[in-house]
């Protein structure tokens, strides 16, 4: 699996699983996406056209991936731009693991040991990183809590996902929280084929800047 270079791997940490049960980690926002008092939240249908018209956004946080025959911890950073995604994979300790850009001319991963491999599309790259095949295109919509082409069985009182059904996979939406005048997924859970379960703890969203350092 994953791991950063010269150094031996970590064991799973257990915090980052309690936190994920219990749903204490904390989400935010740099930037408020909307100009509006954040005592006030839209309703989940202009929430959805709001989030849906983002043409740049961030999120941070911790994921865990495993299979019937392995489980890893790791950080991640999700960069969304018009014309560029970036996806960065951190260790335990906070260091760079692998980092895959992608742009109209295809993708690009830059190991940590100073590696790189180029694909047509983010999903080859994050399979020689991770060893698992996700479906890369839906991330995004998964983070964002939006329906998309997938199927929302559930909603909660507010007309958000809490289950999504996407292909073999299903999206669990466990917390949500605001996120200046949008609520925000801040805890998910998506189980897969072949028994790949993948959790994604997003503890700081940016929304809504065009330059995102």
């Amino acid at each position: 699996m994953i791991r950063a270079s010269h150094h031996p791997r970590k064991r799973p940490a257990r915090t980052l699983a309690m936190l994920l049960l219990s749903g204490t980690l904390a989400a935010c926002a740099t930037t408020p996406p909307i100009q509006s008092p954040r005592h006030v939240l839209l309703p989940a249908a202009e929430r959805n056209q709001v989030v849906a018209s983002l043409k740049s956004w961030q999120a941070s946080g911790q994921a865990a991936l495993s299979t019937p025959k392995n489980s890893e911890d790791f950080g991640f950073r999700w960069k969304q731009l018009p014309q560029r995604q970036e996806l960065s994979i951190y260790d335990p300790l906070g260091r760079t693991i692998a980092r895959i850009e992608v742009d109209p001319q295809g993708a690009r991963l830059r190991l940590a040991n100073g590696e790189t491999r180029q694909a047509d599309n983010l999903a080859a790259l994050l399979a020689l990183v991770l060893h698992v095949d996700l479906p890369a295109n839906e991330l995004p919509g998964w983070m964002l809590g939006l329906p998309g082409h997938t199927t929302a069985e559930r909603t909660n009182t507010a007309g958000l996902p809490t289950l999504l059904h996407s292909g073999p996979w299903r999206i669990h939406y466990l917390q949500y929280a605001p996120v200046g005048g949008l609520i925000m997924p801040k805890l998910l859970q998506a189980t897969g084929p072949e028994g790949i379960t993948l959790r994604l703890a997003i503890t700081q969203w940016r929304m809504g800047i065009h330059d995102i350092p």
